[in-house]
């Protein structure tokens, strides 16, 4: 702007000086008409401007004028916005740079998670597919004189020491396998066989005395054992198990009632176990 204040006066001058010639090409026409020679007129004086010529050079200044501020203006605005948008790219290159790094994590997140979480379904898939290939096992085993009978906690309990000595195994459909194993095999290695932390196994009992067979008692083992037995039975090796009923169990038939009123054990001539694994 300073320079265009300085130029302003110097256009001013510049116009009365054309002004002037103007004046001064006047008198040197009345010379002439007073004697004076037309050629020593124009010798002392610039050749006269037209007046559109004039105007047509006061205007072109003008425009000069404002065109020399447009482009001064034009230039601090590109300094300006040449260094707003320097830090404007560099504030759009950090935050791109910063979702980019923010995407791959979310991504590595995603793709481990991914791996972890097909990990997991294939584990269980293929847990499921050798359940499936797993024989599902069914146990036979019979006694001869056997004794059901309650203990002081309420307990009830099913022994003998005339199990049969071999315990039988077979599968449930669609295989169709078989196998025997020692019921002294059986009754040690019953804790062992059952420890999947699903329970202990179903079982169905069944009971014959005097040639009669009695009803179907569904019990839930709670454990097997193996005791010695006592007094009479010093030296004899017993079998037992420890047995407990459902309410749904109990209301289709109760061990109870097994056993006369007044009575703590009742004895059987024979019974049988089917023992679901």
């Amino acid at each position: 702007m300073m320079w265009m204040n300085k130029l302003l006066p110097k256009l001013l001058i510049f116009a009365i000086a054309i002004v002037g010639v103007c004046g001064a090409d006047d008198s040197s026409s009345n010379s002439a008409a007073a004697g004076v020679s037309k050629k020593k007129a124009v010798s002392n004086h610039l050749p006269l401007l037209p007046h559109e010529t004039l105007v047509n050079t006061v205007s072109a200044l003008r425009v000069g004028r404002r065109l020399g501020v447009h482009k001064l203006f034009s230039k601090s605005s590109k300094k300006v916005d040449g260094k707003s948008g320097k830090a404007n790219s560099s504030t759009k290159s950090d935050k791109a740079n910063k979702s980019a790094k923010a995407y791959s994590k979310a991504q590595k997140e995603n793709d481990s998670t991914l791996f972890t979480s097909c990990s997991d379904v294939q584990a269980e898939l293929d847990a499921y597919k050798a359940a499936a290939n797993a024989p599902h096992w069914l146990f036979v085993q019979m006694a001869d004189m056997c004794t059901l009978y309650r203990d002081d906690d309420g307990v009830y309990h099913l022994e003998s020491s005339n199990f049969h000595k071999d315990t039988e195994w077979f599968t449930d459909r669609p295989m169709q396998l078989e196998k025997t194993e020692p019921t002294s095999d059986w009754f040690n290695n019953f804790n062992e066989l059952f420890d999947d932390e699903k329970g202990m196994p179903n079982a169905a009992l069944t009971i014959v005395d005097d040639d009669m067979s009695k009803d179907v008692v569904v019990s839930v083992f709670a454990e097997g054992y193996v005791k010695e037995g006592e007094g009479e039975d010093e030296g004899v090796t017993i079998y037992g198990y420890k047995l407990e009923q459902s309410t749904d169990q109990e209301s289709v038939l109760a061990l109870e009632s097994l056993i006369e009123d007044g009575e703590d054990s009742v004895t059987f001539d024979h019974c049988s176990m089917f023992i679901d694994l």
